[in-house]
């Protein structure tokens, strides 16, 4: 009894053996039979091709539709009370406004008819929001969680992480910033207004922009959550942008856009979207009230719409360089230049050594030269190794 349970008990080790025999070893030893194809002019000639059509079939329809995008910009920060100013007597004007901000009248004349949705962006030059100082200055448990009790951001939000002072219990949360960081405090606070005067209209009527949609659906599901500002640009002195009301971080549109820092020295933000189309000979009526203050850098402040050539561009670009490539493979498997020989089994490194060693022994005499059969001689009529298969 005793022989057959330890049988019984070896059975599915053996079995397993067996079966690891068939794949496993020859998988571990690379002894697994593959298919190898050699890339010749031809089969190479097929895949720049391919990549040409596709990146030209894909470029072309997006550089069209981006040049036939209507854009209008405006620069403000130098128009209205601030024309003529230097730039100390601009950020005077703007400080002496505080929240309530510097209006400016702007006026754009349509000569293009813009369908809707029609994109409104704004653009802050020299802005700078790649720095790795600037983009790490956030805290994202915070963002979503909120504060506990006696908690504060991390060390990157520094100076942003508590009021001026540093931690103070009589103030709400220890006067710890929620949000904090440089990227929040740094929110842009300029606010847009528009109206239009058709063509043949007697008085100009209100055209909406919608802000309620503008951030990225997952920032508001699941980056930000259901939390209020504490102890946010509440100091005057300090404050590098706007203030957050009573509104959850995960419905405030405009700050949820600011938080996605751009890739390059201009911050361009989306603020809002169009939904009416504005026929040609329509003149919109812009008022920005100016709150922003970018003088202290040498800033720039716009109001834009879009239009981007660059990922039409690439992909044109790429395809172009493919063809080209496919040209020259072309052109040199007629052997119109650099025709090298293809599918000659006298390359291989055990032939040319099997040659060199017979024309060695034949410089001595010990036998007479005689041309060996090659190894692995190709079919007749046909040079093109169709694979090697090395066991």
């Amino acid at each position: 009894m005793a022989s057959f349970w330890s049988k019984l008990r070896c059975w599915p080790r053996r079995s397993r053996a067996k079966k690891e025999s068939r794949w496993h070893r020859r998988l571990v030893q690379q002894r697994l039979r593959g298919w190898s194809p050699i890339l010749h002019p031809r089969l190479a000639l097929y895949y720049f091709l391919a990549v040409g059509v596709f990146c030209l079939a894909v470029g072309i329809p997006i550089l069209v539709a981006s040049l036939n995008v209507v854009k209008y910009s405006v620069r403000y920060d130098q128009m209205g009370p601030f024309a003529g100013l230097s730039p100390a007597d601009q950020q005077n004007l703007l400080l002496a406004a505080s929240s309530t901000g510097v209006p400016v009248t702007l006026s754009i004349q349509v000569t293009e008819r813009m369908r809707a949705p029609i994109i409104v962006s704004y653009e802050v030059d020299s802005m700078y929001q790649n720095y790795r100082r600037y983009v790490r200055s956030y805290d994202a448990k915070s963002m979503h969680d909120g504060l506990s009790p006696g908690d504060a951001g991390p060390s990157a939000c520094r100076p942003f992480q508590y009021l001026p002072g540093g931690a103070d219990a009589g103030l709400p949360n220890g006067g710890a910033i929620l949000p904090c960081g440089q990227i929040a405090q740094s929110l842009f606070n300029d606010s847009f207004s528009a109206t239009v005067l058709a063509p043949g209209a007697g008085a100009p009527v209100e055209l909406p922009i919608d802000s309620s949609a503008i951030a990225w659906s997952s920032d508001r599901k699941h980056l930000y959550g259901d939390v209020v500002s504490e102890n946010f640009n509440t100091v005057p002195a300090l404050r590098g942008g706007g203030a957050l009301d009573d509104t959850p971080l995960n419905q405030a549109q405009h700050w949820m856009v600011w938080q996605r820092v751009s890739a390059s020295s201009r911050a361009e933000k989306l603020y809002g979207r169009i939904e009416t189309d504005l026929e040609p000979g329509s003149r919109v009526i812009l008022t920005a009230v100016s709150r922003y203050n970018s003088y202290v850098w040498g800033g720039t402040n716009s109001w834009m719409g879009g239009r981007n050539l660059f990922l039409g561009a690439v992909y044109i670009t790429v395809g172009g360089l493919a063809w080209i490539a496919a040209a020259l493979l072309f052109a040199s498997s007629l052997g119109l230049f650099w025709k090298r020989p293809f599918g000659d089994m006298s390359l291989l490194s055990w032939n040319k050594k099997a040659e060199a060693k017979r024309l060695a022994t034949a410089r001595v005499g010990s036998a007479p030269i005689t041309a060996p059969p090659m190894q692995g001689t190709p079919k007749v009529g046909h040079m093109d190794v169709e694979g090697l298969r090395l066991f």
